[in-house]
């Protein structure tokens, strides 16, 4: 993918902070009555690519600037897919806190280190850049410490943060380990290993 169709696939990408947003707003209840159809939806349409000819035709036509190779031939659910799904899992299950946190650092952290990853020569990083790498763990924590701020959360949120902000980019940059797509990896790792620290921290 060019730097060209990576800015548009990213563009669209940090859009999706309005997902976390609306779910601040309308409140959990409201927000998953609307996004579990959204996402059935979405699924669904990606997932008949693979036996419709008609659709996989108009599905690349409308999408081909931002998909990846890939997703492009529709044997696998493209991004928006797992974006949707992360959201509903994350959002039904954990804090509003943690899953707010975990899907902004997919729309903002995961975008910045694609295109700085791209944009600046850096020595290999796992799967990455080293670049893209720091560019992910800085705004990700970042990220952690304004909704920490936002949510009047404890110490304990930052200092957990700070850890599964790390954690979270060496997965990132060692995706293809996991053989899962960012998109569902990145907020389902972070979120479900705050929550786990936060078990842990509350259990001792």
């Amino acid at each position: 993918m060019t730097l060209i169709n990576e800015l548009y696939r990213k563009s669209f990408h940090i859009f999706l902070i309005i997902i976390p947003i609306l779910y601040c707003y309308l409140g959990k209840k409201i927000s998953l009555t609307i996004l579990l159809p959204i996402t059935s939806i979405i699924v669904g349409l990606d997932y008949s690519r693979r036996k419709n000819t008609k659709i996989q035709q108009l599905f690349v036509k409308i999408f081909s600037k931002i998909l990846r190779p890939h997703e492009i031939d529709g044997q696998k659910l493209c991004g928006a897919s797992f974006v949707f799904l992360s959201a509903s899992l994350t959002f039904g299950l954990l804090p509003k806190v943690i899953a707010t946190t975990g899907f902004v650092i997919l729309a903002i952290s995961d975008s910045l280190a694609s295109l700085i990853g791209k944009s600046i020569k850096s020595q290999p990083f796992f799967d990455k850049t080293f670049a893209g790498s720091m560019a992910f763990f800085i705004s990700a924590f970042a990220i952690v410490i304004f909704n920490g701020i936002i949510f009047k959360t404890s110490f304990l949120f930052y200092f957990f943060g700070f850890f599964c902000a790390l954690i979270t980019s060496l997965v990132e940059a060692r995706s293809s380990l996991f053989e899962i797509d960012d998109n569902f990896l990145i907020p389902v790792f972070f979120g479900f290993s705050m929550g786990v620290f936060n078990y842990i921290w509350n259990f001792i």
